[in-house]
Order: C-alpha cells, then structure tokens, then sequence
C-alpha cells in the first residue's frame, strides 16, 4: 500500500512525530553538517520518538556544484561518501536528487557539458548510493526554478539514457503544476517512478481539503500502475501538528478512495 510521509526541517520533528505518518523526509545536508556526537543524538532522539525516516532531500549544501565551471568530483565524492552513510543509519532508502541551485546550468556555460556533468554527479552518486542501499530519485522543476530537467518527462529520460541500477524519478506534484504538467505524467513513468511529492501549488502549502488539487487522481494513477511507495506531503513555509494532521487527513482519504476503486 501507498505509504504517506511528510518532509520537514529537523528542528519540526518534535512536534509532527506523533501525528501518525507513516515516514518522514529528511534534509540531508543539514543531516551531513552535524558533528559526529550530533548525529548520534539525533538517532537515539528519532529512535526515542519513534519515527521512521523513509528519505532524505536537500541533498546538497551550498557551494557544492553539480555543473558548471566549478565541479570538483572530488568534493562530490567526499560529500555524498559521508551523507549517504547517515542516510543509511537513519533508515532511508530514497535520496531525492532535487538540489535546484547546485544543478541549474549557470549562464553562458555550455548545456551540453552541463547535461555531461550531471549525468556524472549521478554516475557518482549511484556508486555511494549502492554502498548505502539508497535509490536515487530524479526531480522535476519548473524552468523558473531550475533550468534543468523541468518535466517528469526530462527525469525520466535521463534516468533510461544512464542506465543506472537505483536511479528513477521523483514526481513533485507541485512543480508539475506550476510547468502545467498533467498528472498524467505520472502514470507514464512506468517503472522508473520511485517516489512522489504533493502539495498544494498555489499556495506552496501541506495538501488540506478545498486546497483545489486533485489528491484522488493521483492516488488513482499510483494505484492503478502498481505504486508502492511513498507520498511525502511537502510545502513552503513552516510545519505545525494541525496542518501536518490535516495533510495526513487528506492523502488518507484519498489513498483509501483509490484503493477502494481498483
């Protein structure tokens, strides 16, 4: 069954832990920034509260370059080696590749090198990613935000072209709607969806009733390719436990409607 997760900061975790989802997503590059001591803090706290971490986004700090004149492979190996490690320890198995600033093709350099350099950042992650038994999901922008895969389309082309073994596609609903992407899309990913963000694109907030976003579509497009995974809520702005249980409310409904239906 279609598992229902919420991304948040870590400093949210206290408050929306007893809400009942069924994993949390993670920012990993505040994850990776902790101190060793830290860390092991935070998994004995995530322990103590209960609470499964499912995946991990945010992946990559800042100054840290997917392309561009500025690569250094080195850096991206000592980075991820670390970050994927903890990934690992918390109990994830998906790593959102969205990082819209550190992959966006700066202005005047080449977008083919760019596209070049991309597909080697992923041939580079997949490597730490295997060692950690993470799968690295792909995600759409809009052009507005990332000039660089902006369609679920875009993702999973590149996800075919490298033919990397744990490297699909992360569908964000909200980014979708914002590029007027049909969810639709969706259902196309086939095989190489492996995971799913949804929110409210208009507002930028945690899915809610009347937020005017068709949750029960997308649960019946999961559904009926067979989508096992999660759905993690995700939204701008901060995270309180009644909008965190009126998110979980709504995906619920929704699930349980297409569920119902198949």
């Amino acid at each position: 069954m279609i598992r229902i997760g919420l991304k948040t900061p870590l400093d949210a975790v206290p408050e929306i832990a007893g809400v009942g989802f069924d994993c949390l997503e993670l920012p990993l590059r505040d994850v990776a920034a902790l101190s060793e001591d830290e860390f092991a803090e935070l998994t004995e706290y995530l322990a103590y509260l209960n609470v499964r971490v499912g995946a991990v986004s945010d992946l990559i700090p800042d100054g840290l370059r997917v392309n561009g004149p500025a690569v250094s492979a080195q850096a991206q190996h000592d980075y991820l080696s670390l970050a994927f490690a903890r990934a690992n320890a918390l109990g994830a198995d998906i790593a959102a590749f969205d990082a819209p600033k550190a992959r966006a093709v700066p202005a005047g350099f080449d977008f083919a090198l760019a596209r070049r350099q991309t597909g080697n950042f992923l041939r580079i992650a997949q490597g730490h990613a295997a060692q950690a038994k993470l799968h690295i999901a792909v995600m759409n922008y809009r052009r507005a935000e990332c000039n660089l895969i902006n369609t679920i389309s875009e993702a999973a082309l590149m996800a075919a072209l490298l033919q990397l073994e744990n490297v699909g596609v992360l569908a964000d609903t909200v980014q979708m709607a914002l590029a007027s992407e049909s969810l639709d899309a969706v259902e196309r990913a086939g095989s190489s969806l492996m995971y799913v963000h949804a929110g409210c694109a208009l507002k930028r907030t945690l899915p809610k009733d009347g937020d005017g976003e068709d949750y029960e579509k997308l649960m019946e497009l999961l559904t009926r390719t067979g989508y096992d995974g999660a759905v993690s809520c995700v939204c701008e702005g901060e995270i309180t436990a009644e909008s965190a249980r009126a998110a979980l409310a709504r995906m619920t409904r929704a699930r349980d409607k297409a569920v119902s239906n198949h």
